[in-house]
């Protein structure tokens, strides 16, 4: 499990780690169904709002895992971006800027008991970080009625994900006042190499094991990147 004093030395390794993840990453463009911008080159431009941080391990989920994030907006579009590397590979891993919560990531003082083993849900952590703003999809929608499209998420356990999307105001606002969290879900507790029914079935959808939708890397995006 990672201990505070690790995620410290983890995460001023980050960059190096995720350089070399993304590599070996599969990257997601800009779909037809959304916004386009020539190669991004509005977002580079001078007056985007810049927020991004380092997604670190959600205590008490046995995650071994770390990330980063950025979003680049300019309007109501974003250039999202999302870096993750160490997660369980070849399964999806729904993610999200969550927003409307306190703009943080839980603690392990959030774990309840979970099928007898000491956890932490998403709605455990909902006071945290709220709910979806955005459903970070590979493709299609991307507004929170996607938020278990399982089909539409990144599927590997490291990737490289960058993606043209529309936000709403709301969403907006709470990347701009640096509260927004980006969350990265799917665990593997038990690290036998699938999603199974160790911590039972999942409170956002009883057909899906509670792994497959558990919080496995967070991060608040901070405004100018800063974090």
């Amino acid at each position: 499990m990672l201990t505070i004093k690790r995620a410290g030395a983890i995460a001023a390794a980050a960059t190096a780690s995720l350089a070399l993840a993304a590599g070996a990453a599969t990257a997601v463009a800009p779909s037809g169904s959304g916004p386009s911008f020539g190669a991004f080159g509005a977002f580079g431009a001078f007056g985007a709002a810049q927020a991004g941080g380092t997604l670190l391990p959600v205590p008490t989920n046995h995650v071994r895992a770390i990330g980063h994030a950025s979003v680049s907006v300019v309007g109501d579009t974003a250039l999202v971006t999302v870096d993750a590397t160490g997660l369980l590979d070849g399964v999806p891993h729904a993610m999200h800027i969550h927003i409307d919560g306190a703009g943080t990531c839980p603690t392990a003082a959030a774990a309840r008991d979970h099928n007898g083993h000491k956890t932490i849900n998403v709605a455990d952590a909902m006071a945290n970080y709220g709910m979806i703003g955005t459903s970070l999809t590979t493709s299609g929608d991307s507004s929170p009625a996607s938020g278990l499209a399982v089909d539409r998420f990144p599927a590997h356990g490291t990737f490289h994900y960058q993606r043209l999307l529309h936000l709403s105001a709301d969403t907006v606002a709470n990347v701009k006042a640096g509260k927004a969290v980006v969350v990265v879900h799917g665990i593997d507790y038990n690290h036998n190499g699938t999603y199974d029914g160790v911590l039972g079935a999942s409170e956002l959808d009883p057909s899906l094991p509670a792994e497959a939708t558990d919080p496995a890397l967070c991060g608040t995006l901070h405004p100018a990147g800063l974090g």
